[in-house]
């Protein structure tokens, strides 16, 4: 849900009160030096000759892993024997994947299942010749599409250098920054098997056991908004540094974060730890609700050579990631960051591109491709917290027909369950739940309802019994103290409180056969050491009982999504069967999954908590919890009505999520500075691989101006793939039709316009699904040999293409501010007004603004297909003719686009010979005068000309 609430009890009751508005409140959440092992870590970085080698790879142990590739037992300067193992894996389209962790754990380290994020099998292992050289291991291999590639292994110190023609693109541990805390026995400062001839407190060994000033504090236990997190396995964090080397003017990616999208070197490391963040704020490296630890880099090399490159971090514990630049101002040269994570495995991948196309693949090789949406999914959807009845939802749809406004889909929020316990329906406000989706399913719509994980306590309530019988529910500890059976007295230790006097003499005076034998009196023990116990330990056993916090129900519980077994039982609930009220055009939303805790620490989960499913601790996978959940929901819709498409909205997710869900991006604010910072957020998303994302257009909190919701609309309805506007509880409606009439009218044009453009958007999700492109993406995608697209700061920030065809230009202030814009249109054979067909240069253009639309250009060489015929939903359309618009390139006088055709509602378009793609080529024959015009064609005569 979007609002943190406060909880308090009032005569046993619990009530929820709604937050006033008011800007995030920074207390709830940690920075990196209030996080023991980010603080640690830059302490470990900043110490004395941190040149000298500390981890060396030993070639002698070099062996073949069972999927291809390479292992290596790595061995630190201070321990007399190898005890973590370096994994080396190559793969075929253009990939280096190091990983490093543990030989024989105290603990097993938390690493990822197969499949989850990597995909099972694993990519293609590249074909490698392999040398050993003075110090090195050298791994020569050609990308799938031919490019000569090398990684060299440095061996002391452990150091990965990726090439790609010849040219260096990135450095693993280039600054020797690496650190890895293996597990201790409870507060021992080294680990069991650590051997060195220098006392414990001498030794430097990593960022938890080091002479330097070592901070203790938390590495057993730590304190923060008032929550203890115990830590009974000690530290176990890890880092590193990667280097991007050339001049590299640009870095991007680092999803979710609120920030530009030429990422900014904060002082502070970006954050990734996913949370319910009330009212973000803009420019911020602070965590979202979503983690793809990503960074994209430009590089510009020797000889005019342009190339990009990518940098992946799986691991998801908390994680922090710091940009630095070596020059003084921040720009230009090399560019790096260091990477930190509070536990699990190291594991890194390195994606050689070198052009922005390969890179996608690459990322999509790695981690899957993603399905083809429904084309509803990519029409109208109109939410709001909430509509409260049957009457309510009824009225909606009526006045979207009412003024002739497209619309696919009618959103449900919380307050339509029964005391917020999911799978239910408030019987009074909603009597006739399945009546009620079957006229929306009559109008060719569809329906959606939002299903939260935190289960509400309540016996009456069947998801909590069956899941509570089963087991399911992430466990609290409760710790206890145990004397620690391995702890021995020293055989010095001395407890006798008195000695007798040595310095007592016996008096002269003393008859020893009247008085007996002379005893000398006792004084204080100076060597007494106390009386001896053994130190106290957390049991290892300690008792388990279901974990509990607040959110919407009040008392809730949280399933543990990480087990297949609970996904399974999770998914079997929207069987039309279990979940009542609804049918097969009803899809789900996912919220609050990061997971919110409404009176946990952060507002979430504590990383004490335990998962049953293999006894892991809640902060070895805290930021995958979300994915869990949506992913067992697109597990449960497949099921639920074989052959149809899924659709679940998460606002929590990790790497990988493109596989099963649609994201937005969560609690935006109805701010100018939040419609224009939609466009970053947008691109970066896409370029972690998730294209169905959008934001709330209008912002959800607070209420829009008429002027900022039709720039809202004209930006989103051309940029964002995933198109909603939602709304707080305590707005006002903001439906298309209750705005004045001019507003209404355009605010419906661009909903038309979205609606003509469908062809060309459902055109580029089979490009995503099937060749990895990203549907939107920033300029340099696109244009990587204009540097413009790299540095210029209205076409980095303000401007974003639409497939390879469409460039849009946000409008981000008031006209009272701006009545005129510079849009940078980058190298190609000329542009197209969208909005009129006149034809632009090259170059940077001023656009006089006027309310009816935004900058918008396609790119010459194009055709576009789309439709004219605008009905009351995408389904309505689907039989309508296309009609082709035909951007010519004037020097050619040809043009070239792509339509994708297939049931738009069935996965059949999974089977090669149930659908129609088709390559479309234009050529004009007549001659092309200085004054250039777009041109038209029919759908059935290109195919013609195209065959």
């Amino acid at each position: 849900m979007e609002v943190v609430r406060r909880m308090s009890w009032v005569f046993l009751i619990l009530a929820l009160t709604v937050l006033p508005a008011a800007a995030v409140d920074r207390s709830k959440f940690r920075t990196c030096e209030q996080g023991s092992f980010c603080r640690r870590y830059k302490k470990w970085i900043s110490r004395p000759e941190r040149e000298k080698a500390l981890w060396t790879v030993l070639p002698q142990t070099r062996a073949p892993l069972p999927e291809g590739g390479f292992s290596f037992q790595v061995k630190h300067v201070n321990e007399e024997t190898p005890h973590l193992l370096l994994k080396l894996n190559i793969y075929a389209s253009g990939m280096v994947r190091m990983r490093i962790t543990e030989i024989k754990p105290l603990h097993i380290r938390h690493e990822i299942p197969p499949g989850d994020v990597v995909s099972d099998p694993p990519p293609a292992a590249a074909k490698v010749s392999e040398a050993d050289e003075s110090g090195k291991s050298i791994f020569k291999f050609a990308t799938a599409d031919g490019t000569a590639a090398e990684a060299i292994l440095h061996h002391s110190p452990l150091a990965l250098e990726v090439s790609v023609g010849g040219q260096i693109l990135q450095r693993l541990n280039a600054r020797n920054m690496l650190n890895f805390e293996r597990y201790r026995t409870p507060k021992e400062r080294l680990p069991p098997d650590t051997a060195s001839v220098a006392a414990p407190d001498t030794v430097l060994l990593d960022a938890a056991a080091h002479p330097n000033g070592l901070d203790t504090n938390g590495l057993w236990e730590e304190p923060f908004g008032g929550h203890t997190d115990q830590k009974p396995r000690g530290p176990a964090s890890l880092g590193m540094d990667v280097s991007f080397l050339g001049d590299v003017p640009s870095l991007f990616g680092l999803p979710e974060h609120a920030t530009k999208a030429s990422l900014p070197f904060y002082q502070e490391p970006y954050r990734f730890f996913n949370l319910d963040v009330f009212e973000y704020e803009i420019d911020e490296p602070m965590a979202l609700y979503g983690a793809i630890p990503i960074i994209w880099a430009i590089h510009r090399l020797g000889g005019g050579q342009t190339v990009s490159s990518g940098f992946l971090w799986i691991n998801p514990s908390e994680t922090f990631v710091k940009l630095e630049r070596d020059t003084p101002d921040g720009k230009g040269g090399p560019a790096h960051a260091w990477w930190t994570s509070e536990s699990g495995v190291l594991d890194t991948v390195v994606m050689v591109g070198p052009t922005p196309k390969t890179v996608s693949a690459q990322f999509h090789d790695l981690t899957g491709h993603g399905p083809m949406p429904g084309l509803w999914a990519l029409g109208k959807h109109q939410c709001r917290w909430n509509y409260m009845s049957e009457k309510d939802v009824a009225t909606v749809d009526s006045m979207y027909d009412k003024y002739d406004i497209p619309y696919d889909t009618i959103w449900l929020d919380i307050e339509h369950t029964d005391g917020k316990a999911y799978f239910s329906w408030n019987a009074a406000a909603f009597p006739n739940p399945k009546q009620m989706i079957d006229n929306i399913s009559a109008k060719r719509r569809k329906f959606v309802n939002v299903v939260d994980p935190h289960i509400k306590k309540d016996e009456k309530f069947h998801v909590y019994r069956e899941v509570r019988d089963k087991g399911f529910f992430v466990k609290k500890v409760s710790y206890k103290q145990i004397d620690d059976p391995t702890d021995v007295k020293p055989a010095d230790w001395v407890e006798e409180t008195k000695i007798p006097d040595p310095t007592a003499t016996q008096p002269p005076e003393w008859n020893t056969e009247e008085d007996g034998p002379w005893v000398a009196p006792q004084i204080d023990n100076p060597a007494y050491k106390g009386a001896w116990h053994p130190r106290k330990v957390n049991d290892p056993t300690p008792d388990l009982t279901d974990f509990e916090g607040w959110c919407w129900p009040g008392t809730s519980l949280y399933p543990d999504f990480t087990d297949p077994a609970m996904r399974e039982y999770w998914g079997s609930q929207f069987a039309l069967d279990k979940y009542t009220g609804t049918n097969a055009d009803t899809y789900i939303w996912n919220d609050m999954n990061e997971p919110s805790v409404f009176n946990g620490p952060e507002v979430t989960m504590p990383r004490d908590a335990i998962h049953p499913n293999g006894m892991v601790e809640h902060r070895d996978v805290h930021n995958m919890y979300g994915y869990y959940v949506h992913r067992a929901t697109f597990e449960g819709l497949q099921k639920r009505t074989p052959g149809d498409r899924p659709f679940v909205l998460t606002r929590s997710f990790f790497i990988g999520s493109h596989k099963y869900s649609a994201i937005w991006t969560g609690d935006n604010y109805a701010q100018w500075s939040h419609l224009k910072a939609s466009i970053a957020m947008v691109g970066a998303l896409t370029l972690g691989g998730q294209s169905l994302v959008g934001a709330d257009v209008g912002g959800f909190f607070k209420h829009p101006d008429t002027e900022m919701t039709v720039r809202w609309y004209q930006l989103a309805v051309l940029i964002y793939p995933f198109l909603r506007n939602h709304a707080h509880l305590e707005t006002p409606r903001r439906e298309p039709y209750v705005f004045d009439e001019k507003t209404m009218l355009r605010i419906k044009a661009s909903l038309q316009m979205r609606y003509k453009m469908l062809p060309l958007w459902y055109t580029l999700f089979h490009r995503w699904a099937s060749a990895a492109e990203p549907v939107v993406r920033p300029l340099f995608w696109d244009f990587l040999d204009d540097p413009q697209t790299h540095e210029n700061e209205e076409a980095l920030e303000s401007q974003i293409m639409l497939g390879d065809s469409l460039l849009v230009h946000g409008i981000a202030k008031p006209s009272s501010e701006q009545s005129e814009a510079t849009v940078y249109l980058p190298k190609a054979s000329g542009w197209y007004s969208i909005h009129n067909g006149a034809f632009k240069a090259p170059g940077a253009h001023v656009h006089k603004l006027d309310l009816d639309s935004i900058p918008a250009y396609y790119r010459a060489g194009t055709v576009v297909p789309l439709k004219s015929r605008i009905r009351r939903s995408s389904a309505c359309m689907s039989l309508d003719p296309f009609t082709l618009n035909v951007y010519l390139n004037p020097q050619t006088g040809a043009a070239k686009g792509r339509l994708y055709i297939d049931d738009y509602r069935t996965r059949t378009y999974q089977d090669v010979g149930l659908l129609c793609a088709r390559k479309i080529d234009f050529t004009c024959s007549a001659r092309l005068g200085t004054r250039t015009h777009h041109a038209k064609a029919s759908f059935e005569e290109t195919l013609k000309s195209s065959h």
